[in-house]
């Protein structure tokens, strides 16, 4: 049943998807040529070690779509999927061409993607170039969207080279998660806090934002310091030992140099509790440091599926249905990036293939009671939501909430 959809609604054009925005074809004035199909690109790393999770995503969207034609609004839409990833993740230049196909198709009409931070940032600026409208299921680094103390250059401009907004995300950014983490710490009992980044601004940025957080919800801040190699860690254990923290938050990738640094402070220092973001939130690398899972605690806005409301219910059910798979609380990401870009071409009815007509009324959308909360994006490209879970992590990696925390 899985393909069966697939075929019906990706690689045909799906008929009767929105109300009112039929075209006979021909270029608009400031838009691109319309032949009765617009297209919305997917860009998500289908491969590599979240590719199931990715795909759920993927699944999350054609349900959207299939829902959209299934309640009789009639437009032709369709959906491309993309992958940006080989096997050992998402790669930069896969990125770039994926959102300049989608900026050189006429028809495209918006672009679903991507989802590690660094992807988007490649992606964005391309279709910012091209008007057309990029909503992120994931992707929290803070500088996308936001300034701040710990932005690269020149951002968030620098990612809108037409000096429009063009990107939103579902996910609250780095900003919110790092109240939310310093509140948990709170929680537990931490007062004396050690951060560590890998170095780089999209996965690392949020150590240096927990680290001046953290303070105000009465954790102090002992130090600071990039992930050494592996000869370095003797020097660095001795230094948080002396240091008498009780816990250490590691912001990086899910990388292995990742998971043997993990292992290693689990072992030297068996007290300290320690912490990841979302970022690390993800099955193979909780798996991989499950030794450490009594002192290990995480944070992510990603929620047990019990939480989503009502709607959310419904539309996990359909998906089990569809795919005859369990699905992911990502599902209800994708669903949602499809769904709300649906109502924006919809909005759009007199010009919807006018790429900036779309975007304007993305924007414009207001508060969405959706599967994934009650939400509204800002002028930023910022969501309103501001709830995470913080949860401890069991046996094989799986996570246990512990708590609700907001951002």
């Amino acid at each position: 049943m899985q393909g069966a959809l697939r075929t019906a609604v990706v690689v045909a054009a799906l008929a009767a998807a929105l109300a009112g925005c039929g075209g006979s074809g021909g270029t608009q004035p400031g838009g691109f040529t319309y032949e009765s199909t617009l297209t919305v690109y997917s860009d998500l790393p289908l491969q590599g070690p979240q590719g199931a999770l990715m795909t759920s995503i993927d699944d999350g969207e054609i349900l959207a779509l299939r829902d959209a034609h299934a309640r009789g609004e009639d437009s032709n839409v369709s959906l491309a999927l993309l992958n940006d990833a080989d096997s050992s993740g998402w790669n930069a230049k896969t990125t770039a061409d994926a959102a300049r196909q989608a900026g050189q198709d006429l028809d495209a009409i918006a672009y679903i993607g991507d989802f590690d931070s660094g992807a988007t940032a490649v992606a964005q600026t391309i279709t910012n170039e091209n008007n057309i409208l990029q909503v992120s299921p994931a992707s929290p680094y803070a500088g996308l969207t936001d300034s701040g103390p710990f932005d690269q250059p020149a951002e968030p401009q620098s990612y809108y080279p037409d000096g429009k907004r063009t990107l939103a995300r579902l996910v609250p950014s780095d900003a919110k998660e790092a109240v939310a983490v310093a509140s948990f710490m709170h929680d537990l009992g931490v007062d004396r806090l050690f951060t560590l980044s890998d170095g780089e601004p999209y996965d690392g940025q949020i150590a240096a934002l927990v680290g001046a957080t953290a303070p105000a919800h009465g954790v102090a801040l002992a130090g600071s310091a990039r992930i050494p190699s592996p000869a370095a860690d003797a020097s660095l254990i001795a230094k948080l030992a002396a240091s008498h923290v009780n816990a250490v938050f590691v912001g990086a990738a899910p990388q292995a140099s990742v998971v043997a640094l993990w292992s290693r402070l689990h072992a030297q220092l068996p007290a300290v509790k320690l912490f990841a973001p979302s970022t690390l939130a993800t099955g193979p690398f909780l798996a991989a440091i499950a030794g450490a899972a009594d002192t290990t605690f995480v944070t992510s806005p990603i929620l047990p599926l019990s939480q989503y409301p009502a709607q959310a219910q419904a539309v996990l059910r359909a998906y089990r249905r569809a795919f005859a798979t369990a699905p992911s609380a990502w599902s209800l990401y994708g669903y949602e990036a499809m769904a709300s870009v649906l109502v924006a071409i919809q909005r759009a009815h007199a010009n919807p293939n006018r790429r900036l007509d779309v975007v304007a009324d993305y924007f414009a959308l207001g508060e969405r009671h959706s599967v994934i909360g009650d939400y509204r994006i800002d002028s930023n490209g910022d969501t309103s939501l501001a709830r995470f879970g913080g949860y401890r992590v069991g046996a094989g990696g799986k996570l246990i909430e512990r708590r609700s925390l907001s951002g």
